[in-house]
C-alpha cells in the first residue's frame, strides 16, 4: 500500500491534517486521535517499509532489473516530509531513476 492511497481514503479534513504531519509519529498520533483504523499495509507504508508487509524494499533498476545501483542523491518528499525520494543510477545499464517507499519511476 502506498501512503497516498491510505490518505486518499480519509475524509477531506483528515487528509489535510495527515499531509501537514511532519513525521510518522505525528501521523500515527493523528490516526489514533481520530480513531481511524490502520491496516497492517498502512502501518508498513507509514513506517517507510515496502508496499507489501514483509517485503524487503530494496530497489532494482526498472530498465534491466539489476540491483547494482549507486545512490547519488536523496531529498525530502515535498508532500510528505517524513519520506525521502532517493535518486539512483544503475551501474549495469546507466539508467537513472527515482525510488520512494517501494515505488520506482524514471
Amino acid at each position: 500500500m502506498n501512503i497516498e492511497d491510505y490518505i486518499k481514503g480519509l475524509d477531506p479534513d483528515l487528509q489535510e491534517k495527515a499531509r501537514a504531519c511532519g513525521s510518522t509519529e505525528e501521523l500515527l498520533a493523528l490516526a489514533k486521535e481520530a480513531k481511524v483504523p490502520l491496516p497492517d499495509e498502512a502501518l508498513a507504508a507509514i513506517a517507510g517499509g515496502d508496499q507489501e508487509v514483509g517485503g524487503c524494499g530494496d530497489p532494482a533498476c526498472p530498465k534491466c532489473g539489476s540491483s547494482s545501483l549507486e545512490l547519488f542523491d536523496k531529498e525530502k518528499d515535498p508532500n510528505y516530509p517524513w519520506l525521502y525520494i532517493y535518486h539512483y543510477g544503475c551501474n549495469n545499464c546507466g539508467c537513472l531513476f527515482n525510488y520512494e517507499n517501494g515505488a520506482v519511476w524514471q
